[in-house]
């Protein structure tokens, strides 16, 4: 009977972790479909804020240009998770990269939607590069073999 009686205990604990299992992944599943409609609303969002040439870059690219309301330098805001605002120089080549989006768990549209919205207006633009990390656009010369 000893034998049975600890079937039946390590039955009873494996039917507890599946059945903790089972909460775990409709739990994710759930959040998973929140996280994607969160994600598409926030692209439609983005979509509707730029204009026609923008709508085409990023549709195309993966990327859109703004010019600062104040200083009237142009952007480059790229679809990426950090690091993804460049500042172009009149050459077009990149001056230096900014990093500057909210903590927590935003979908990635809603942070460039907020970076175009701030470089675009000529009070917010000053305050976003204030609190913008600058990183410096390191080029290598070609390797010679």
């Amino acid at each position: 009977m000893q034998g049975l009686d600890r079937a039946a205990a390590l039955f009873k604990r494996v039917r507890g972790w599946l059945h903790a299992a089972l909460l775990a992944k409709e739990r994710w599943d759930r959040q998973a479909k929140l996280r994607a409609r969160a994600e598409q609303r926030a692209r439609s969002l983005l979509l509707n804020l730029l204009n026609d040439e923008q709508r085409y870059e990023f549709e195309a690219h993966g990327f859109f240009y703004v010019t600062g309301g104040g200083s009237r330098d142009r952007y480059r805001i790229r679809l990426d998770s950090a690091v993804n605002v460049d500042l172009l120089g009149e050459d077009g080549k990149v001056r230096y990269h900014l990093c500057a989006r909210p903590t927590g768990d935003i979908p990635m549209y809603d942070v460039m939607a907020g970076q175009l919205l701030f470089l675009q207006d000529r009070t917010t633009e000053t305050h976003f590069l204030a609190q913008a990390k600058k990183h410096v656009t390191l080029s290598f010369p070609p390797m010679l073999r």
